[in-house]
């Protein structure tokens, strides 16, 4: 039987679509950096991507750097906000490990922001620090949680943030082709985007710049992207990205993005529910994205249960993906406030555009069969 790939928030296969892309661009053979005619193509074929994401995320063309992923953009937006002198900062305590490591390194004193046990923002928290402070306040906010789905309450954030004469920082990586891009266009000063998480190649990502906001490079190059970074940009992976963002973005693709990942989520959460003693569905009881479900059994590894999955023949993960092949407690779940050994045994399926609807119930099998097998009490027979 073919294995199960249920890891779309890690990185989603790569669509036809941005595979085709990427094929044309890699034809063209130039640097859009030189003057001559294949660099004129290939420069070409570079501003025609822009533009095509400005569209989808409502911005001008000018308001796009291009970035070779997500943590470069999220690196080039803190440095910004660093430059432009903006603080106190005040950054989100379940962020991504591209921000959180930053930050801290960059803002040794910014305060964080307290989350619920469902992974969301205390708004009101948030909203009394910034009738406190002085100066020009940064905060740093991710619109929707890589490892429970959660999503935040962005235009309640954004509206706090700029009626304190302040500035927001949001990842919308996992936002991105998940929900419409109505719920975030515009909200942000910085807005991060990312390839690879909507069909997409690897090495492709963007930031996106509100009018009067500054990207800062601090890197000695050749300047490329209107001086905002250095490096010769990726032209194929960018077309791609761009082609799959065309296909994945728009409002009725979101709609059956939704319909499709929820009907498979539910497959799946269901029958675990039912039958395995002890379970706890992090964020269940908050909005979350309709792709991601994040549970956890306390007392059973993430590591181990991964590693089951994966023998028994499905792709799962446990936290991010983005740790250098390491499964280790979950900063995020420890931010909400779990215990150590429960912050340990979380597992997170992530459903996407190639997943089928038996694609829950498959993986609610298999899982249910892993758990049998680790001892755990599972209260129905498993086939």
């Amino acid at each position: 039987m073919d294995r199960l790939y249920a890891d779309h928030n890690a990185t989603s296969p790569l669509r036809p679509e941005a595979r085709e892309a990427m094929m044309r661009a890699i034809d063209l053979g130039g640097n859009p950096s030189s003057v001559h005619g294949e660099g004129r193509a290939a420069k070409r074929a570079l501003e025609d991507a822009r533009e095509s994401l400005a569209r989808i995320l409502e911005c001008g063309a000018d308001a796009v750097t291009f970035t070779s992923g997500a943590t470069e953009a999220l690196h080039l937006a803190m440095e910004s906000a660093k430059a432009m002198g903006f603080g106190p900062v005040y950054v989100s305590s379940i962020e991504h490990d591209a921000v959180w490591s930053y930050a801290v390194k960059l803002w040794p004193e910014a305060q964080l922001i307290p989350v619920n046990q469902g992974a969301l923002l205390d708004v009101a928290w948030l909203s009394q620090e910034l009738d406190n402070q002085r100066g020009q306040p940064l905060v740093i906010a991710q619109g929707a949680n890589n490892e429970t789905g959660a999503t935040q309450p962005l235009n309640a954030i954004s509206t706090r943030v700029r009626a304190a004469g302040g500035a927001l920082l949001c990842d919308a990586v996992q936002l991105l082709g998940k929900v419409s891009v109505a719920q975030f266009a515009g909200l942000a000063d910085w807005l991060v985007v990312s390839s690879h998480k909507i069909g997409g190649p690897m090495g492709a990502g963007a930031l996106i710049a509100a009018p009067g906001i500054d990207v800062f490079n601090g890197r000695a190059g050749g300047g490329q992207e209107r001086g905002a970074r250095s490096g010769t940009e990726n032209v194929a992976a960018i077309a791609g990205f761009a082609a799959a963002a065309t296909v994945a973005c728009d409002d009725e693709a979101v709609q059956a993005y939704q319909d499709l990942t929820s009907q498979t989520r539910h497959a799946f959460e269901l029958p675990v529910a039912t039958a395995l003693s002890g379970v706890d569905f992090v964020s269940h009881a908050v909005r979350r994205l309709s792709n991601t479900s994040c549970l956890l059994v306390d007392g059973w590894e993430g590591a181990r249960q991964v590693m089951a999955m994966d023998l028994a023949g499905a792709a799962v993960s446990a936290g991010s993906a983005c740790s250098s092949g390491k499964v280790k407690m979950s900063r995020i779940l420890k931010a909400c406030g779990y215990t150590d050994s429960a912050a340990s045994s979380s597992l997170r399926a992530s459903f996407g555009w190639s997943s089928r609807i038996e694609d829950g119930a498959r993986l609610a099998e298999i899982y249910l069969e892993a758990a049998a097998r680790a001892g755990r009490k599972v209260t129905t027979q498993v086939a």
